[in-house]
């Protein structure tokens, strides 16, 4: 497995500015960060009741992709471009084109973006 925390972690340094600052905001990515929760939700749910499947349905793949759409308005709405650098510097569409129908995959893309919101908060990120 990965280690996503140090990734995670990674990429946040990364976006300081040369003030030491993020210029990112909790605010900025929180619709997504609410949608990647809530599907989590989902599939937990949906792997409790199919535990020996390592594969998602459809219905739940559908969504995982739509998250792309997702930060893609949040990015767009940004005149900064300070969403959209966050986006490239996390991999975030790669990491989902990734993910396909693997619960352990998506499991995995969960706990990066905790850990992006957790580093973010830590070095300073504001609400």
């Amino acid at each position: 497995m990965e280690d996503v925390g140090a990734q995670a972690e990674k990429v946040i340094k990364n976006l300081l500015n040369a003030d030491g600052k993020l210029d990112l905001t909790t605010g900025q990515i929180r619709k997504f960060l609410t949608a990647v929760n809530s599907l989590t939700s989902k599939i937990e749910v949906y792997k409790a009741q199919n535990e020996k499947s390592d594969t998602l349905p459809e219905n739940f793949v559908m969504e995982i992709k739509y998250l792309k759409v997702k930060i893609a308005y949040q990015a767009g709405r940004d005149k900064k471009k300070t969403v959209k650098n966050f986006v490239e510097k996390a991999g975030l569409f790669e990491r989902i084109d990734k993910i396909g129908d693997s619960f352990t995959k998506y499991e995995n893309f969960a706990r990066y973006i905790e850990a992006l919101v957790a580093y973010h908060k830590f070095y300073g990120g504001k609400d």
